[in-house]
């Protein structure tokens, strides 16, 4: 075959454009939807949840009579409290509480907890207060469905828009849904939460009806003499714990009631995680989930944030993956690079009669 001298012609170049443009498109139509890994136990989560919501739900209207604010809880699903009650310390955002009321969120979580090799059998450490209900019940839900075993230190108080009112703390969300057997899971020990994790920020008689409501269920209630104390409680609690998970406005999570932690898993010992729980957790080489601001998780696992209504459990892309032909790509990649070969080393003008550049000066 004719090697080349002088330069590829346009009419060559734009062939192979229009080739490779062509390979391009086919490959693109190649796209299929394929079940996500984990599918079947982030849908088993995922129900599990929903079920869990509906119980709270019922427990709500049926037990406590407490209405539901159609507005603020446009869902109807009940998990969403006061935005300022005596047991309210700290501000959130009422988007974030509506963001952890979507069951789907559960597969972000079966993601995470995969992602750093938790498997069954393992013990992970909670440490979470009441300002995401939706959330800690879909915490349960995971670790039921994942077979985990859960080492759990509840700050009792809750950020706006959370379990913030007598009758509906999350300690009395954690009872009702234990006796409703869909697992044995129950705080270790609790705490009256805040500011110094003693209460402060909150008034005298919210921290009596936290402490009655501690001594009603049996758990004890621990008190500190500092924020230091609190967390080497903590640490001592959790030390046989592979994962921790932090959820909420917990000041022992990072040791200043100022300073919030960024949503995310904490794999470096050397990371920004302050002075508190989640600094000494992940200095002895164990990785943190710390959660304060869902909306952020929910961005991250292409969740929607504040849904309404409500997304179907199963469906979105944390449940289903785009995949293109392999085979197809690589047949296509194929082609190119033997006409690209061909077209450099060989004159394949001269075989369709056309003139190269040089060959037009030459005339």
């Amino acid at each position: 075959m004719r090697r080349r001298q002088g330069k590829v012609n346009r009419w060559v170049l734009t062939s192979l454009m229009a080739i490779a443009i062509l390979l391009f498109f086919i490959v693109s139509r190649s796209v299929h939807t394929i079940k996500s890994r984990l599918y079947e136990t982030k849908v088993q989560a995922a129900q599990l949840s929903a079920r869990a919501f509906a119980i709270v739900k019922d427990y709500r209207l049926s037990i406590l009579d407490f209405p539901i604010d159609s507005v603020n809880d446009p869902n109807g699903t009940g998990l969403i409290g006061l935005q300022f009650s005596p047991l309210t310390y700290g501000r959130s955002d009422l988007s974030d509480a509506l963001t952890t009321t979507n069951p789907n969120f559960s597969a972000a979580l079966v993601e995470m907890l995969y992602r750093l090799g938790v498997r069954a059998g393992d013990t992970i450490g909670i440490n979470w207060d009441g300002t995401f209900p939706g959330l800690n019940i879909q915490i349960f839900a995971v670790c039921k469905t994942l077979g985990l075993v859960p080492v759990i230190v509840t700050a009792q108080s809750a950020g706006m828009w959370g379990a913030n009112y007598p009758g509906f703390t999350w300690l009395e969300l954690e009872q009702c849904l234990f006796n409703s057997r869909l697992w044995d899971f129950r705080s270790q020990f609790v705490t009256l939460g805040g500011e110094d994790d003693n209460g402060r920020g909150l008034p005298p008689e919210a921290r009596d009806v936290l402490s009655q409501i501690a001594d009603s269920f049996g758990v004890r209630l621990f008190t500190s003499e500092s924020i230091a104390q609190a967390v080497s409680k903590r640490v001592e609690a959790f030390a046989g714990c592979r994962v921790l998970i932090t959820v909420g406005l917990p000041v022992t999570n990072s040791g200043d009631p100022l300073v919030r932690l960024q949503s995310k898993i904490y794999l470096d010992r050397h990371a920004k995680a302050g002075n508190a729980l989640v600094a000494r957790f992940i200095a002895t080489g164990r990785p943190a989930v710390n959660i304060a601001k869902p909306s952020r998780i929910a961005l991250d696992y292409r969740l929607p944030v504040a849904p309404v209504p409500q997304p179907e459990i199963g469906k979105g892309r944390l449940f289903y993956e785009r995949r293109y032909s392999v085979p197809l790509a690589l047949v296509s990649a194929f082609i190119i690079i033997i006409l690209l070969v061909l077209v450099v080393r060989y004159d394949v003008e001269y075989y369709f009669g056309v003139r190269t550049e040089d060959e037009k000066a030459a005339v």
